[in-house]
């Protein structure tokens, strides 16, 4: 595991007004409001994929078969767990409350039913 570069984190909950969404091998927290960008975090890897879940004031996002946790006040970084082994495909995340299990489910449903379309498409 890598260590971490800020051992300060925010326990509270992420501002409702903040959006917070990965793409491009970023985190980005937009503004609710007006569609800024609050803050915004390359992650070590860089790749397309970036799914993500928010809890208890973190961001944990999954990025080329690393998972990286970020403040998600700041963007910070707080920690950084390179999954040694465990290959570089895209994952799901999942946390442990209802809407981060119920978004993975939704990820995933989308991903089989895409993978499924490729096959019909693939066979004809």
């Amino acid at each position: 595991m890598v260590p971490a570069r800020s051992s300060r984190s925010s326990a509270a909950a992420v501002p409702p007004s903040l959006l917070i969404v990965g793409l491009k091998g970023q985190v980005v927290a937009l503004r609710r409001d007006t569609g800024e960008i609050a803050w915004s975090t390359k992650l070590h890897k860089g790749s397309s994929y970036v799914p993500l879940v928010v809890e208890d004031g973190r961001v944990y996002a999954t990025d080329a078969g690393e998972v990286t946790c970020l403040d998600a006040r700041t963007g910070k970084q707080l920690w950084l767990n390179p999954l040694k082994g465990y290959g570089l495909g895209p994952a799901i995340i999942a946390g442990s409350d209802a809407a981060s299990t119920a978004a993975a489910a939704a990820a995933a449903a989308a991903a089989a039913a895409a993978a499924a379309a490729g096959a019909v498409a693939a066979s004809t």
